[in-house]
């Protein structure tokens, strides 16, 4: 055991250092000191953001050691947990692009910067924008977590190196949300307040997405 918690200790050092960098990185504060020393930045940061978490998170998964099997599931079980993990590829994926995917990724700032020379207006973001409440954000705040962590662990075999993956990629998940609604709070105040007393974080009402297709089948 003791052997075993060894062979994790560089791995965990990199993701916190992971964890440090991207909630560094992400906050309000940060980026407006960064933002007014270099103004010219603002188009590229979120990119860049998003490579320097790519880098770490690569390093990361190298610095892995020797992976062991824990179980493979077979037979219906099998097919069943592949047909979760694809829906929730699905809606990952449709959460992702519903919050506009091509903001959070940092192609829209480049391409609006090189076509017209337009800066980000709200920090690193083209706008400041409206609070999404639309498709899935209705039923939860974070979609995209929830979503992903159904589809690591739905995962039909099971290594202890992906069961030490979920295990600190669900952290982060409590961990970063907490920060990341710190800035959401400071970009839309009452209204982000609001919807957090109103939509869990990550596990939705069965029965206000129930009551809500009655409802539309009702209209």
């Amino acid at each position: 055991m003791a052997d075993l918690l060894l062979a994790y200790t560089l791995p965990t050092f990199v993701y916190v250092l992971f964890i440090l960098s991207h909630s560094l990185f992400a906050s309000v504060g940060f980026k407006k000191s960064l933002f007014d020393l270099s103004p010219r930045l603002k188009p590229f940061y979120r990119l860049l953001y998003n490579l320097l978490s790519v880098i770490i998170i690569i390093i990361w998964l190298l610095t892995l050691p020797e992976d062991q099997h824990l179980y493979r599931i077979t037979g219906v079980l099998f097919y069943l947990m592949i047909f979760i993990q694809l829906t929730a590829g699905f809606f990952f994926i449709k959460a992702l692009f519903t919050n506009s995917g091509s903001v959070l990724l940092g192609l829209s700032q480049i391409l609006n910067y090189l076509r017209h020379g337009k800066l980000p207006r709200f920090l690193d973001e083209p706008e400041a924008g409206k609070l999404n409440r639309k498709g899935l954000y209705k039923y939860m705040r974070h979609p995209t977590y929830t979503f992903a962590a159904f589809f690591l662990i739905a995962s039909p075999l099971m290594t202890i190196n992906l069961l030490y993956l979920i295990f600190m990629i669900l952290l982060y998940f409590g961990i970063g949300t907490v920060f990341e609604e710190r800035n959401l709070i400071h970009r839309f105040g009452d209204e982000y307040r609001k919807y957090q007393n109103e939509v869990p974080r990550f596990i939705p009402d069965i029965f206000d997405i129930f009551r809500d297709k009655i409802s539309d089948k009702s209209v």
